[in-house]
């Protein structure tokens, strides 16, 4: 594991256009700041991170290659909460694992074209259910009923998998390339790598664009006053408004760090970096 200090300082806002369909921002929101606390390499194309709260471990799904080859050799790992690895190749006879989700024992994971049901407490593959016409999935999320969303970014598509069947739940031209999912009372939230935030009703029937300018956005995970954090997969963190605004937090684009699907953990922002097969730990501050 290597620890080391912040690696990329915070710079200005950088506008995005607000578009039709977006909330007020709320006047509690402070801005945010990162500071790298710790980060740990020896991953295979990291491509999310997902807390388990009943081991304080935490998940990494590994592609280990290409997004869209059937390898047989992705892999799920589990760290601890300070970096250290518990088990590098926790769960194995992927392809190329993305998303993840937790309900109840059953880690759920994205594997190209199919939702993958894993044993949280063995790592051994439960279940395989495609998902038809499906051509890349990508982020996961877990509904309150039990219910799994996935985002299909090749198909302007999110997928649910319910009753033990997966069906198109959402799709829309706004959901071109969509990538990270987080959803929350009363909408689903969205990222696409064309650039949109977007917000879909919980029936899937209406999607509303609530701002651009995230180019190929990755991660959305609430911070905990009302915005969100979200990031550009080539390099790059934000602090988004909920009326789309950004500000931007890190970039480590040049340095060739990627930007992948994080999550919060309490006042921690853990980011897993397909290249250079690493994860790593923010801490987030707020205020001036």
């Amino acid at each position: 594991m290597l620890k080391s200090s912040l690696v990329s300082l915070i710079v200005p806002v950088a506008g995005s256009v607000c578009l039709a369909c977006a909330q007020a921002e709320p006047e509690q929101v402070e801005p945010a700041s990162l500071t790298e606390i710790w980060r740990t390499g020896g991953f295979a194309s990291p491509e999310s991170v997902l807390p388990d709260p009943e081991t304080g471990l935490i998940f990494v799904s590994n592609v280990n290659g290409e997004g869209d080859t059937r390898d047989g050799n992705g892999f799920i790992s589990r760290i601890t909460a300070d970096g250290g690895i518990e088990t590098l190749e926790w769960a194995t006879g992927l392809d190329a694992p993305k998303g993840m989700a937790l309900v109840g024992d059953r880690l759920y994971v994205t594997d190209i074209t199919q939702i993958v049901c894993i044993d949280r407490r063995t790592g051994e593959i439960i279940n395989r259910w495609p998902a038809p016409g499906a051509g890349f999935l990508n982020d996961a999320a877990a509904g309150p009923d039990g219910r799994i969303y996935v985002s299909d970014s090749a198909t302007s598509r999110i997928y649910v998998l319910e009753d033990g069947m997966v069906h198109v739940w959402a799709e829309d031209d706004a959901l071109r390339a969509i990538n990270g999912l987080w959803l929350e009372d009363g909408r689903m939230l969205a990222v696409t790598m064309g650039g949109l935030f977007v917000s879909i009703s919980l029936d899937g029937e209406t999607v509303s664009v609530l701002g651009e300018g995230l180019g190929d956005g990755d991660m959305i995970a609430p911070d905990g006053q009302g915005a969100y954090f979200a990031s550009e997969w080539p390099g790059q963190l934000y602090h988004l408004m909920p009326d789309g605004q950004l500000t931007v937090l890190a970039d480590t684009r040049e340095a060739g760090i990627y930007m992948n699907d994080g999550y919060v953990l309490g006042d921690v922002l853990i980011i897993p970096h397909w290249q250079p097969g690493e994860v790593s730990a923010w801490q987030i501050s707020f205020g001036h």
